[in-house]
C-alpha cells in the first residue's frame, strides 16, 4: 500500500515538474524569438522559425500583425 502510495506521488510530482519544463522552454523559445522585446512576435521575428512564418496568419487569431505570448502557446500546443 505504501509503494502504491509513493509510486503515484511520484508521477504526480514528474508530471507537474514536466508541464513546468513545458511551460519555460516555451517562454524561452518566444523571449529569444521577440529580438525587441516588446512581448509580442512581429513577421519579421517569426521569420526566423520556418513554421511559424509559414503558418503566421493562422495563428494570428486576432489578426494584428502580431503574435501573442498566448497565440504561440495555442500553436505549440
Amino acid at each position: 500500500m505504501n509503494n502504491r502510495i509513493l509510486v503515484t506521488s511520484s508521477l504526480l510530482a514528474l508530471s507537474l515538474l514536466a508541464a513546468n519544463v513545458y511551460a519555460m522552454d516555451v517562454h524561452a523559445t518566444f523571449n529569444e524569438l521577440d529580438k525587441d522585446s516588446n512581448g509580442t512576435l512581429s513577421e519579421a521575428e517569426a521569420g526566423e522559425d520556418a513554421v511559424l512564418h509559414e503558418n503566421f496568419s493562422q495563428i494570428d487569431t486576432d489578426q494584428d500583425g502580431q503574435l501573442s505570448l498566448n497565440e504561440f502557446k495555442q500553436f505549440i500546443q
